[in-house]
């Protein structure tokens, strides 16, 4: 089986992103499995291959090209700009490039989807038939794990500069990541709050604007610090480091920094809605995404959780992330390809 894979993403501004590491992994767990991958960097470029594989979805963009000598497969993460318009404007341009997308995607011969929520999402939204969607469970880099060399540690404290003790925030300004929420829990549970992602620094989005005013207003300066983008090596460490990593979002597709988190057996609080539900059910510690209140309450409780408490969890959680694997994530690619060259 030979199979075309579109690869931009490794190489454009969704690299440091989910889809980035999304298309690298699935390029190189599928060569694992005796795949033969043919890497394409134009969708325009033609294909010699039995399946061609567009790992990502845009919604306000034409990107979206199928080739009729293969089946055609796409991978759509969530659908959360049209769930939300509101908070995702699109402009004229915007809305007849949906069109021509959600026109094209039509024809695909079969859409994979993250979770349950974003294959009921993309049944509503895109109007895709349920039968032509299927879920395949994402999961954390081999590199996110548990370190026990102190030392290690410690030289990643002094080289970020990081406080003794700090709640973990892993991710994106986007509105549904619920930053302001956050901050205000940050507030009144009276922690400390390291945030990784490069686009928190990034001083001409207006999202970065508004945190910043936040943080000031609520006069917590000195509890917060933003990283930016940071090597996967060393993010490691930082979920390593901290008490436990909060991912308040109003919703996802998805929700990788949960299963980062707990694959380094640190304790995860996170929103009780949308894929949240589905991946942390059984081990995550679960807030109301609508109250700082209660995130503020659970950062607090599982703070306070004593040595043994935290001993216990934490090899729960790692148990609970290794049912998600890239391995699996590859064979039930494999069986998708497979199923759409019988049709």
């Amino acid at each position: 089986m030979k199979v075309a894979i579109d690869i931009r993403p490794i190489h454009s501004l969704h690299s440091s992103r989910g889809i980035g590491s999304y298309t690298k992994n699935l390029r190189d767990y599928l060569q694992k499995i005796n795949i033969e991958i043919i890497p394409i960097q134009n969708s325009k470029e033609e294909v010699h291959a039995d399946i061609y594989h567009i790992p990502y979805f845009d919604f306000f963009t034409r990107t979206l090209t199928l080739h009729k000598n293969a089946k055609n497969i796409v991978t759509v993460h969530d659908t959360i700009p049209l769930i939300f318009p509101k908070h995702f404007p699109r402009g004229v341009r915007g809305n007849i490039n949906l069109f021509l997308q959600k026109k094209t995607l039509k024809s695909v011969d079969t859409v994979i989807c993250d979770s349950y929520t974003s294959k009921r999402d993309i049944n509503k939204t895109l109007k895709i038939p349920n039968n032509k969607i299927h879920v395949i469970y994402l999961a954390a880099s081999d590199s996110f794990k548990q370190i026990r060399d102190n030392y290690a540690l410690h030289q990643i404290t002094k080289k970020y500069q990081l406080p003794e003790k700090f709640i973990l925030y892993v991710g994106d300004v986007n509105w549904n990541k619920n930053i302001i929420n956050l901050l205000e829990a940050v507030k009144i549970a009276n922690v400390n709050l390291v945030m990784v992602g490069k686009s928190l620094i990034d001083k001409s989005l207006p999202q970065v604007t508004e945190i910043e005013k936040t943080i000031k207003t609520l006069n917590i300066e000195t509890k917060v610090k933003r990283l930016g983008f940071i090597n996967i090596e060393d993010l490691v460490s930082v979920y390593n480091l901290a008490e436990l990593t909060v991912v308040p979002s109003f919703y996802e597709g998805f929700g990788l920094p949960v299963l980062e988190s707990m694959a380094c057996g640190t304790p995860v609080v996170c929103s009780l809605n949308s894929s949240l539900a589905e991946i942390g059910k059984g081990a995550a510690i679960f807030c109301d995404s609508q109250e700082p209140k209660d995130i503020a309450q659970k950062i607090k409780q599982t703070c306070s959780l004593s040595l043994k408490e935290k001993d216990d969890l934490s090899i729960k959680l790692i148990g609970h992330a290794k049912n998600y694997n890239w391995q699996k994530v590859a064979s039930e690619t494999k069986q998708v390809y497979e199923s759409a060259l019988k049709t």
